[in-house]
């Protein structure tokens, strides 16, 4: 048995397990996928990399910015743009109006999740499909995919998108067991919708680099823009990058419409159609791959950064959609839920 179990290894289950493993707690940190960090995602591919999920970091809040400077101190985080260039619904390009650091990782933002897991007790590819109270009621007991595999816990964080949450503790809390009084929990859950996203990533022949070194910017916000919402020359992150590396966002009206198109090659060419205008060769990349976020961003995010169901055992829920929508939200999500149950707040 464990002390605490926290379901999803993205940056607010992470920063969560972290900080009660910290504290002397015995935490499981599970996880449906292989790697670490949800939208902290980094694909590898022809001798390069790309961040296809989160595009950079930028705080807001003293906590966040702590945090932050932390990674910039060992390394993991640098200042990669002072600035970020903004596409209007009409196509027109428009420089910074706004000045502020914007952070990136070189290496990749899969290494800031690394760095969060390092240390804890990780069991990855791992589909927790249930979790029921255990016979004495004082913890609980997780189920996965696999029938010969569980896991006992005293108390359960689920730190992953509320309908995947719902999937596995709804029939639990509100069928099966009759927690039917917990309902404001679940129904605040039940009530986020996500926009979706498909995300363009392509590679272009190292004989361009010069030709990318000569590109006027790094990122480009897009504004109420009906197929883009971000534009980033990825390899700029890098410290020496050998190869331009281009990541394309679609919007969320894009993403609707063509999220379940059968070939996403197709697709994946639509958003570098339409990006090709703003730089030389951008048409023209030596390999496309497309990675779709069924979970982009919270419409409606929830005004408390966690949330805690009535329930015999601890049961607690947190999240980027606590509080926020974005990876600030995430991290102030682990946080807030870690003390409160540390009993520091």
């Amino acid at each position: 048995m464990f002390e605490i179990a926290v379901i999803g290894a993205g940056v607010a289950g992470l920063t969560c397990a972290r900080r009660l493993q910290q504290a002397g707690k015995r935490v499981v940190l599970l996880d449906k996928s292989r790697g670490l960090g949800g939208r902290l995602a980094t694909r590898r591919l022809a001798g390069t990399h790309a961040d296809h999920g989160v595009c950079y970091l930028q705080p807001k809040g003293d906590l966040f910015r702590e945090w932050i400077e932390e990674l910039v101190d060992i390394g993991i985080l640098r200042v990669w743009s002072e600035g970020i260039h903004r596409l209007s619904a009409d196509g027109i390009l428009q420089p910074p109006t706004k000045f502020a650091p914007c952070y990136a990782a070189p290496m990749g933002a899969t290494s800031i999740a690394k760095y969060l897991g390092k240390d804890l007790e990780i069991i990855g590819d791992k589909l927790i499909t249930a979790i029921d109270p255990t016979d004495n009621g004082n913890g609980w007991r997780l189920s996965s995919s696999d029938p010969q595999w569980s896991l006992t816990a005293e108390q359960v964080v689920v730190a992953t998108p509320p309908a995947q949450a719902l999937a596995i503790v709804g029939e639990t809390i509100l069928q099966r067991r009759g927690y039917a009084n917990d309902t404001d929990c679940f129904q605040q859950m039940s009530s986020v919708n996500f926009t979706r996203s498909i995300v363009a990533i392509s590679v272009y022949p190292a004989t361009q680099q010069n030709v990318a070194a000569a590109i006027p910017w790094q990122g480009i916000q897009c504004i109420d823009h009906p197929i883009l919402a971000w534009i980033g020359l990825d390899s700029s992150k890098q410290i020496e990058p050998t190869q331009p590396v281009l990541v394309v966002q679609s919007s969320a009206t894009f993403a609707e419409e063509h999220f379940d198109a059968p070939d996403l090659a197709v697709i994946g060419q639509k958003l570098l159609d339409v990006v090709a205008p703003l730089a030389p060769g951008l048409n023209a990349p030596a390999l496309v791959q497309v990675h779709r976020w069924g979970y982009a961003f919270a419409r409606n995010p929830l005004p408390d950064r966690f949330l805690t169901a009535q329930t015999p055992a601890p049961l607690y829920f947190c999240g980027d959609c606590c509080g926020g929508n974005r990876v600030e939200s995430a991290y102030l999500s682990g946080v807030a839920l870690a003390n409160r149950i540390l009993n520091l707040t």
